[in-house]
């Protein structure tokens, strides 16, 4: 017999909910309401890999601590993420991933609380 179809992951709604709150006050200004970025300046967050990979850590130090593409003599000025660790607490931060990672057709597992007080 064929096997069957994986299930999606069980979410969490009103963890959900509380993302999509934060992210729309935070994020949508530079990453768009649908996560769709915009192009040369900010990265969308839509089928993005980084946003899908098991393993959060990264997106939790960039929403901490923020990121930035390296001056080079053609951008010597990069346009970068700032960070976000003195306005989100963990649980934001968990939340805001969560969102981002089940929105859009990503598939990201929800980001626990716990992942993000270890990183």
């Amino acid at each position: 017999a064929p096997p069957a179809p994986a299930q999606p992951p069980r979410r969490n709604e009103s963890l959900l909910a509380r993302g999509e709150k934060i992210y729309a006050q935070q994020c949508a200004w530079c990453h768009g309401d649908q996560g769709k970025g915009e192009p040369g300046a900010f990265p969308p967050l839509a089928g993005n890999r980084a946003v899908n990979l098991a393993n959060p850590v990264n997106l939790v130090q960039v929403v901490r601590r923020g990121g930035y593409p390296p001056a080079t003599e053609g951008n010597p000025r990069p346009y970068g993420m700032p960070p976000f660790g003195h306005v989100l607490s963990d649980e934001d931060i968990a939340a805001v991933l969560s969102y981002v990672r089940s929105s859009w057709g990503n598939t990201g597992a929800e980001v626990t609380l716990r992942e993000v007080m270890q990183r």
